[in-house]
């Protein structure tokens, strides 16, 4: 997967590989992917990154914490020719 950073490819590809979906009712500034599990429905924001590092929006303030409380994260890093996944919880990610 050689293409820009932020590849819609790769996203597609985590979506695939976690099998999660995507409503396309929610937009780009909406909720990435969901995940069926157990009768609930689990909201996912998915990075992916060719760096190393991840970033999230320019404009960060108190409405993005807001929205990103409860969502889990899976953060596609995909470095030279390697790639690997790291899960945060929204309680993992709650001292962030």
């Amino acid at each position: 997967m050689a293409k820009n950073f932020q590849d819609d490819d790769r996203e597609k590809a985590m979506i695939s590989l976690f099998e999660l979906y995507k409503d396309e009712t929610e937009g780009r500034s909406g909720i990435d992917a969901f995940l069926k599990l157990d009768g609930k429905t689990i909201p996912f924001e998915l990075k992916t990154t060719s760096k190393g590092s991840v970033t999230t929006v320019r404009d960060f303030g108190r409405e993005h914490i807001q929205k990103w409380k409860n969502k889990h994260w899976l953060i596609g890093f995909f470095i030279k020719g390697s790639e690997y996944y790291k899960y945060g919880s929204p309680s993992m990610m709650a001292k962030w």
